[in-house]
């Protein structure tokens, strides 16, 4: 039997203790500015988790969770999420999520 030394951080519990927690939420905010090449006057200072579970607008519509679902200071929300194998699904899933943390918000950015 072999024996891991660390977890992999790929894995849904793993990935959510390393970027989905208070604790950790540093991690998150470098990891976003990086990711999105946020610097300056632009990058992230701070966040604030929101619940993971999106309830449907209307009773006709699916459920959604997501991995980690934060906003920062200036409103903006943005959906983190771990996908380590191709699902044909998945686009149209994510479409499916994306306006749903920004339907108060103008803009929607997409990456």
């Amino acid at each position: 039997m072999v024996l891991l030394k660390f977890l992999d951080p790929k894995l849904d519990l793993t990935f959510k203790k390393i970027f989905g927690t208070e604790k950790n939420k540093n991690i998150l905010i470098h990891f976003l500015n990086d990711i999105l090449g946020f610097s300056g006057v632009h990058e992230i200072q701070e966040i604030e988790f929101l619940s993971t579970i999106m309830d449907p607008e209307i009773a006709s519509d699916k459920q959604s969770i997501v991995d980690v679902l934060c906003k920062d200071s200036q409103g903006n929300k943005y959906i983190v999420e771990m996908q380590i194998t191709r699902d044909k699904g998945f686009e149209k899933c994510a479409q499916y999520m994306l306006p749903k943390p920004t339907q108060d918000s103008e803009e929607i950015m997409q990456i």
